[in-house]
């Protein structure tokens, strides 16, 4: 089982951009100085797409839901959606973390699925 991992970005200290916490200088104006910035509990669905041809790794499943989800805090992330039905863009979310599948090696892979707030 692997370790949950917080959800947060870097923000540059000089222009204020957002980015993944792995880069080592801000994409925008190259400073090396950041504060980490944490993701909020609910956040938004900006878009989606559902995917018909799932890679192998999710050969169990005929389709599943991608979408794009934005914090208020500016924060924008990637990542599944815990279901395909009455997706609207604005609709409120939830980050959980969870197992999403097996790799191809059979191991398994935690992500943070984002699940409608009812």
């Amino acid at each position: 089982m692997s370790e949950k991992e917080d959800l947060a970005w870097k923000k540059c200290t000089k222009c204020g951009f957002l980015q993944h916490v792995s880069h080592i200088r801000c994409l925008n104006c190259k400073n090396i100085d950041f504060t980490l910035v944490k993701a909020e509990e609910r956040c938004k669905l900006v878009t989606y797409t559902i995917l018909k041809a799932p890679p192998a790794e999710f050969r169990t499943q005929d389709s599943y839901a991608l979408g794009i989800v934005e914090f208020k805090n500016g924060i924008k992330a990637l990542g599944q959606l815990s279901s395909q039905e009455n997706l609207r863009s604005g609709m409120e979310l939830k980050p959980v973390y969870k197992k999403i599948c097996n790799n191809l090696d059979g191991q398994e892979v935690h992500a943070y699925v984002f699940e409608p707030i009812t």
